[in-house]
């Protein structure tokens, strides 16, 4: 099981950032979620001490190959309370990621919390999506650095009839942050980013010769969760046209706090037969 803070680390060498794409990650290449998380880890290694992240806002230039990437790192705006910095990974000399952080040690000003999480259970007596599948049902690696249990749960090949949705808890176990609110951010903008297409996809199937690689992800972070704890993922997927899908996500904490908010655009792409 690939633990998601130790296969982001990022070390220093001549004087630029380094890192490594595990294989454990693996889905369409290099999980669009994963990769954008280094970039934001990457950020906060050049933003101010006192800072957490604010927003991200990634693109996505090419798949990358498994193995050694170079991150850097451009302060644009440093500002008293936010700085923005501007942040590439690059492979083989080619530049196959870029995001705009913003970041902030604000810790004062109004405080409202108007949107509601959904009234579902807790995770604590809901089974995990292991047990509910079928003993031989194919899953990618990718899942098994997951735990998740959904709140209902729909066999695959079934529609939910509520439309393209899903609520289900997700937790990234032995997960440690080490106080760090750039790696604990981590976890909500992976979720956001991996979870529209399966969302989608689970009205879509039949016959369907495409998939929908991300073509970018936000994530708009409101407060920071907490290490290995269960986070429920509230995932709106129901706009498509003209070879676009869009989906949104919130993602709260077991106490009710709205952690994150975001989205993606996913390009539709024919599969090679």
């Amino acid at each position: 099981m690939g633990k998601l803070q130790d296969d982001t680390r990022l070390e220093t060498r001549d004087g630029k950032f380094v890192a490594s794409l595990h294989r454990d990650w693996e889905i369409w290449g290099p999980n669009g979620g994963y990769v954008a998380s280094i970039a934001l880890r990457a950020a906060g290694l050049a933003a101010p001490p006192g800072h957490r992240p604010a927003t991200a806002s990634v693109q996505y230039l090419a798949v990358a190959q498994f193995g050694e990437i170079t991150a850097e790192v451009e302060p644009v705006r440093q500002g008293r309370n936010a700085w923005c910095l501007n942040v590439a990974l690059v492979q083989d000399g080619k530049r196959f990621l870029q995001a705009q952080v913003w970041t902030t040690n604000k810790t004062d000003g109004p405080a409202s919390a108007e949107i509601a999480m959904p009234q579902v259970p807790g995770p604590d007596g809901l089974k995990t999506v292991e047990e509910l599948l079928p003993a031989d049902a194919p899953r990618s690696r990718f899942w098994s650095n997951l735990q998740s249990k959904p709140v209902k749960w729909i066999p695959w090949g079934e529609s939910d009839p509520r439309g393209a949705m899903q609520e289900q808890w997700y937790r990234f176990p032995l997960f440690e942050s080490g106080g760090n609110p750039f790696v604990a951010c981590m976890q909500p903008l992976l979720l956001i980013d991996t979870l529209i297409w399966p969302t989608w996809h689970r009205i879509d199937r039949a016959g369907a010769e495409y998939i929908a690689p991300s073509l970018d992800v936000t994530a708009w972070f409101h407060d920071v969760p907490r290490d290995s704890a269960w986070l429920l993922m509230e995932v709106h997927t129901g706009t498509a046209n003209a070879g676009l899908i869009h989906g949104t996500a919130r993602v709260w904490s077991e106490d009710g706090r709205l952690l994150a908010t975001g989205g993606s655009q996913l390009l539709v792409t024919p599969t090679k037969r």
